[in-house]
């Protein structure tokens, strides 16, 4: 965007040739030849430079630059004269002129020079100014973040923002969902909107929040309508908007705006007020974080002992009701088959076949009380440095027959600079074993297995995760959150113990076991185990 120009001269013919040469330079050039016309445009539109005679009808140009001044202080001023003595240089330069140019000119090359090093001159103290500015930043910082009271926090930064702004009015929206609603606010009409739509056609607060991107409008260019409409229903002259995010997510936005008497922003407010977005979201999430730590804390406090009471009669409810379940399907087979088994009309060979159907479920129901044994309580065994790329070797030999019956190919990726893990040896070989067969039961046309080491982080721990990747049918979305409940299974005769106990196995591990899985495309079962043992 070319930087805007107002020449002003009651001399037609001096304005009219100054305008020519600049815009000729590319600038965008206005004219004014009477000093309230000038101060009208300067209102209207915000403007880089000033090219001003000093001799104007009604008053000097000395006293308009002064007023000009008051408006923009980042307004550059150039006087062009036809008196040019030394007294007028320097009343010039005591009155903030960045640059004197004497009429006739000797040539437009000159005219333009002095432009370009005036504007130059007023960027650089721009610039300075704003350096200065910033270092009150670090106070705001201290006075958001020691709030931690959400109310009162949303008025501080309404008030802050508004003060260091010299804004009429200024108003903080906070997301909920698709829509902004104001939480706090100062100076805004009682008739202006609540609430606002999150969209890239929305208006200026929603369009910050979509694109999570600063914007700056003012009166003269609105962009589209539905800005031009929200300065209009606001009453204001110029307004600024700030997303403020969280992890790339906005969570709010902060408007400011000045009225047509209070002038326009600059460009440095932009920038200025981006900054103190990120200080405002900041605070707001240190206390949300502060709210939600005490609610849990007063939480705890008041409901400890009935939760402790509750989960004991919980868990002893589900034991007793497992066992029952797990217990009594066995017990009645193994009843019914020596009941037809004592019928002394029996052929000897069904009497035996009932006999040999009743001592499997015999050993079936000792398969069930081992493993909730195992579950319910776990051993403590030391803890030794194992290679688990080793001890998938040690597994897949193992399972080797029952993945060959099935028909399984297995692929092995594993990271050669995985290091040693603490683990119990033959706890953890239980796991791997447990995985790997179930993989090869959900395949029993055949498929692929693939059985994959590597390392992660979890926060600041390092992990060792070992996958088991199938080809199977998946785990529907709705089972996926029960697979690691005792006695929950899709298989026809299973115990529903087997992914429970290895659950406690690596929970007791201080690690996890994760599952991702999608309907019709296969499943991964991880497992996550910390590198290094931690104290209980």
């Amino acid at each position: 965007m070319p930087d805007r120009i107002l020449i002003v001269d009651d001399d037609l013919g001096v304005a009219t040739l100054c305008e020519r040469l600049l815009k000729l330079a590319d600038y965008d050039v206005e004219s004014a030849h009477r000093p309230h016309d000038a101060l009208r445009m300067l209102q209207a539109r915000r403007f880089d430079l000033m090219l001003l005679d000093i001799r104007l009808p009604d008053m000097n140009g000395f006293e308009l630059l002064q007023l000009a001044r008051e408006r923009d202080p980042e307004l550059a001023i150039v006087i062009i004269t036809g008196h040019g003595t030394v007294d007028t240089a320097v009343e010039a330069l005591q009155h903030g002129a960045e640059g004197l140019v004497l009429k006739p000119f000797e040539s437009g090359d000159k005219l333009v020079q002095s432009v370009r090093d005036a504007l130059s001159k007023s960027r650089q103290a721009s610039e300075a100014a704003r350096s200065r500015a910033l270092r009150p930043l670090f106070e705001v910082s201290q006075l958001l973040l020691a709030e931690v009271d959400m109310a009162r926090l949303q008025n501080l930064i309404v008030t802050l923002v508004q003060g260091r702004f010299g804004a009429s009015c200024a108003a903080l929206y906070i997301v909920e969902g698709e829509t902004l609603r104001m939480v706090a606010s100062k100076g805004f009409p009682a008739d202006f909107p609540q609430k606002a739509l999150v969209g890239p056609n929305a208006g200026l607060p929603g369009r910050a929040a979509a694109w999570s991107l600063p914007l700056w409008v003012t009166i003269e260019m609105p962009g589209d309508p539905s800005l031009l409409r929200d300065l209009q229903l606001a009453r204001l002259n110029s307004a600024l908007c700030a997303p403020l995010t969280r992890r790339g997510q906005p969570i709010g936005v902060i408007v400011v705006g000045k009225s047509v008497e209070g002038g326009t922003f600059r460009e440095g407010d932009l920038e200025l007020l981006t900054i103190l977005a990120g200080q405002a979201a900041a605070a707001l999430e240190n206390a949300r974080l502060y709210a939600e730590l005490r609610e849990y804390v007063r939480r705890i406090e008041e409901s400890q002992q009935q939760l402790v009471q509750a989960e004991k009669l919980a868990a002893l409810g589900r034991l007793v009701g497992s066992i029952a379940h797990e217990v009594n399907n066995p017990l009645q087979a193994i009843q019914n088959c020596l009941h037809l088994a004592a019928h002394t009309g029996l052929p000897e060979d069904k009497r035996s076949a009932y006999h040999q159907l009743a001592s499997e479920e015999v050993e079936r129901l000792i398969q069930t009380v081992r493993q909730m044994l195992d579950f319910y309580r776990p051993g403590t065994i030391d803890f030794l440095p194992a290679d688990l790329n080793v001890l998938l070797d040690e597994v897949l030999a193992l399972a080797s027959k029952q993945l060959q019956d099935h028909r399984i190919e297995v692929t092995r990726n594993y990271d050669p600079s995985l290091p040693a893990v603490p683990v119990v040896r033959n706890s953890v070989k239980q796991v791997f074993l447990n995985l790997l067969l179930n993989a090869g039961e959900v395949m029993p046309g055949g498929g692929c297995l693939t059985v994959q080491t590597g390392l992660s982080h979890d926060g600041q721990r390092g992990m060792a995760q070992v996958s088991f990747t199938d080809t199977g049918p998946g785990i529907p979305v709705e089972d996926q959150v029960k697979l690691f409940e005792p006695f929950f299974t899709t298989k026809e005769r299973g115990t529903g113990l087997g992914l429970a106990v290895s659950y406690t196995i690596i929970e007791a591990h201080r690690g996890w076991i994760g599952v991702n899985s999608t309907p019709g495309a296969g499943a991964t079962f991880t497992v996550y185990l910390p590198l290094e043992r931690e104290p209980k």
